[in-house]
């Protein structure tokens, strides 16, 4: 008997079929589409802070537009009004984040290698990494007055308890398969400590540090407030107490854009120091 073959059917999902290829990314925005959306959402925010004061929203006399912002901070510049307030407020803060990284490290790295050392100073981090900075400024002042060691003084404050923790914990948590794997090839203490340590916990630093940066500026703004002659704290402070609103934000502007290099200047130099491990993290 004959036999009847049915015809071959297809056996693909309808959903497959209708499954379209994925779209290969815009090389434009792949490149600059952090840059486009960044000035999309800065010019969105010009726009609102402008809105919020032509309309009346907010007093003039509290805030002034971004027009006469950026005229208070050019002319501030062109005068020296300005420059001559920025400077000093720099000096202290590179002063006190310098002396805070040497001495966060360096304590950080003795304790973080010392385990009865970590157990010892634990209840004291956690302590002082929880004491507000604006707590201590009468402290400060009554030890040191109003003169430029209580500015640095509260500037190393700010920033070596950052670096410290940060450094303690790096150190501390470093893989003992590194360790041990030294141990086993015949290094010896000076050698583990100087190229499997220190590379292993610099990673681990780096955003302590990059916090302490960030910590200087506004620990000094604070410590010039109590008091001075010269600071871009106490420019801030003097035109706000004259009204004169939009030299008062172009200060806040100027600390803004320091605080934006800063921070550039630290991820630059935590992408040199630590280029050895994107080769093991990045395929």
């Amino acid at each position: 008997m004959a036999t009847i073959t049915e015809p071959a059917r297809d056996t693909a999902a309808p959903d497959e079929e209708r499954i379209a290829p994925p779209r290969a990314p815009n090389p434009f925005l792949a490149k600059y589409g952090r840059l486009l959306y960044g000035a999309v959402g800065l010019g969105l925010f010009l726009l609102l802070w402008w809105w919020v004061v032509a309309s009346g929203t907010v007093n003039p006399l509290y805030l002034s537009t971004p027009q006469e912002t950026a005229r208070a901070f050019v002319d501030g510049l062109a005068d020296g009004s300005l420059g001559t307030e920025v400077w000093p407020s720099v000096q202290r803060a590179v002063l006190g984040f310098a002396i805070a990284l040497v001495a966060g490290i360096g304590l950080g790295i003795v304790v973080g290698s010392v385990p009865v050392l970590r157990k010892l100073f634990e209840p004291i981090l956690l302590f002082f990494r929880n004491l507000s900075l604006l707590a201590l400024l009468p402290v400060f002042v009554v030890f040191l007055g109003i003169g430029e060691e209580s500015k640095i003084a509260i500037v190393v404050w700010a920033c070596f308890w950052p670096i410290f923790v940060n450094a303690v914990g790096a150190v501390g948590g470093v893989e003992r398969i590194l360790l041990n794997a030294a141990r086993t090839l015949g290094a010896g203490r000076g050698y583990i400590f100087t190229r499997v340590v220190l590379p292993a916990a610099i990673p681990a630093i780096f955003p302590g540090i990059r916090l302490a940066a960030s910590n200087a500026f506004t620990a000094l703004v604070a410590a010039e407030l109590v008091g001075g002659a010269h600071g871009i704290g106490i420019y801030i402070n003097n035109a706000a107490l004259r009204y004169q609103t939009p030299q008062m934000y172009a200060g806040i502007l100027a600390l803004g854009l320091i605080g934006i290099l800063v921070n550039g200047v630290m991820a630059a130099a935590e992408w040199r120091l630590t280029g050895w491990q994107r080769g093991l993290t990045n395929k």
